[in-house]
This record gives structure tokens, C-alpha cells and sequence, in this order.
């Protein structure tokens, strides 16, 4: 970010596991140009876990579209004079131009991905009013599919920045921004898939993947009793209800292990696992290795 400076001992970036990404001024210029993107284009993008102590301040504003979406944790933004505290799944959009500040919380730092946008059609995304707004986790709520194109965008800006990357990237944005702005059209897809018990289910352990349940909470979650909804989860997958939660979370953790730097205690809890030596145990149980060598394979 250009228009921003260190204060005191707080941080703006540096932390464990980050993700980030500033595009730089000279491919910027040419994607300005580029009527595939112009219009709307990411100018930086990344992901802070834990941010403990983040903090920025931007007297000024900035020139481009700002939006901060925070998935653990708590934080506050100011724009103004106004101040907003933004609690788990909620995101919020500053204008470009708007003095502001935001920080994480001292005692529960947030987890966000955020994203600076800019071109023609980011002021009409920042339209609405200025309040942090609520993506509530449900049955239908998409969020692992969210955070996943996240990441998507972010492995292919590994690759650098070549034409073809960064029109890809770009494209993918507006469906990135529609899945906070368009919440109920983005949702609709699992509408149809939401009187099915399993599917729901399934939904609904990977939106809470960082969460622990008993068989009786995902069998009420599902609305059935708890033996029918073992009964016919099994016949589905080949597994029970259980077993199946912790493969997906075991997935995930994979793709952490793959993807971040992420130590092994912090990626354990992210899955949902407060002792990192059972998590390992489960892990090498359905990998046949442990996260370490899976890591370093």
C-alpha cells in the first residue's frame, strides 16, 4: 500500500502466515488500459492470520476501494468519526478517498482478507451505506467457496504477473465482490441443494471447519435424530458423520501445510484441533504421514 506509515510499535504487516500482494505500478498501468479489466481491478490483495497488534492509518484516504473481511476474531475501523467494531463474518467497505483507520483487537486480534480495488466500477461497489455487514454462516452460505477463490487468486499471483494471469485474476474479482455484495444471489445455488440432509451437512462442516461438534449437534443441525441422521450419512459417504468432519478438516489443514507458512500448533487449531499431537495422530491416521513430512514431502 502506498499512502501508509509504521506508528509507534504497531504493525502493518509481518505476520505469521500472511499472504500478500501489491501489484506493481508498471503492470497497473497496462491493466488500466486493458478492456478485459479496466473497469475493475485489484491493485493489492492478501491475508492476515491473527494479526495481533496490525494496525493502519490513512489520513488521506487511499485511491482505491477497500474491503476487509474479517473470518476470526474481533477489530474496529474508523472512517471519519464514526468508529465500527467488526466482529467474526462481517465485512466492511471503505470508499476511496475517505480518511480512516482500522486495527485488530489487542486481546482477540482478528483474522481478515482483504482486498484494494479500483477502475470505474469500484465507487458503485461502495455504494452501500458504511457499516460493517453480517455473512452469516448457514446451510447455504458458501463461505468455504468464498475463501477458496480467495486462494485461488492468490496462487496465481505466485506465478507472477503476466498478462494472462492478471486478466484471470481480474475476472475472477466481481465474483469475488458479488459473494459480499449479492449475498442472497450467492447463496441461491445451495438453496437447491438445501432439502437434501447430507449435502447440507456437509455444508455446513466445511463453513464451520475451525469448530468442534458432538454427533448429537451435527445430527440437530440437520434437523434429525441422531440416529436416523447417522444412518443415512453413512449410506451416502461410506463413513459416519464424525470420521467425515475430520477428513474435511484434514483437507484443509493440507492445503494450509501447502500454502502458507503456518506453524503446525496454529494450523491444528485453525482445523479446529486444541491438541496439536492428536491432530497429528489423525493426521498421519488418514495421510500416512505426519504433517511435518507432508510439509517437507
Amino acid at each position: 500500500m502506498n499512502n501508509t506509515e509504521y506508528i509507534g510499535a504497531k504493525k502493518q504487516e509481518g505476520f505469521p502466515g500472511q499472504l500478500s500482494y501489491v501489484i506493481p505500478d508498471r503492470i497497473l498501468s497496462l491493466v488500466s488500459k486493458n478492456p478485459i479489466c479496466s473497469d475493475l481491478f485489484i491493485t493489492d490483495i492478501g491475508y492476515y492470520p491473527k494479526a495481533s497488534h496490525h494496525f493502519r492509518e490513512r489520513k488521506d484516504g487511499v485511491k482505491q476501494t477497500i474491503l476487509i473481511y474479517n473470518v476470526h476474531g474481533k477489530g474496529t475501523i474508523e472512517v471519519g468519526k464514526n468508529r465500527f467494531q467488526i466482529m467474526p463474518d462481517h465485512f466492511f467497505i471503505i470508499p476511496e478517498d475517505i480518511p480512516h483507520s482500522y486495527f485488530a483487537d489487542p486481546k482477540n486480534p482478528w483474522t481478515i482478507y482483504w482486498i484494494h480495488f479500483s477502475g470505474n466500477k469500484s465507487k458503485m461497489i461502495a455504494t452501500p451505506v458504511l457499516k460493517p455487514v453480517e455473512v452469516e454462516r448457514t446451510k447455504t452460505s458458501r463461505v468455504t467457496e468464498r475463501l477458496n477463490l480467495f486462494h485461488e487468486i492468490f496462487q496465481n499471483m505466485e506465478r507472477g504477473f503476466s498478462m494472462e494471469t492478471t486478466e484471470y485474476v481480474n475476472l475472477c474479482l466481481p465474483h469475488l465482490l458479488a459473494s459480499f455484495t449479492h449475498l442472497q444471489q450467492y447463496r441461491a445455488i445451495n438453496e437447491q441443494v438445501s432439502k437434501d440432509p447430507v449435502a447440507e451437512s456437509i455444508n455446513f462442516m466445511l463453513d464451520n471447519i475451525n469448530q468442534k461438534f458432538r454427533l448429537s449437534e451435527l445430527a440437530n443441525a440437520a434437523q434429525l435424530s441422531t440416529s436416523h441422521y447417522s444412518r443415512i450419512f453413512l449410506s451416502r459417504t461410506g463413513h459416519s458423520p464424525i470420521d467425515y468432519f475430520i477428513q474435511l478438516k484434514i483437507q484443509r489443514s493440507c492445503r494450509f501445510l501447502d500454502n502458507t507458512k503456518l506453524s503446525i500448533a496454529e494450523i491444528s487449531r485453525e482445523v479446529g484441533f486444541e491438541d496439536q499431537f492428536y491432530f497429528s495422530r489423525q493426521f498421519r491416521k488418514i495421510m500416512n504421514m505426519s504433517p511435518r513430512d507432508y510439509r517437507n514431502r
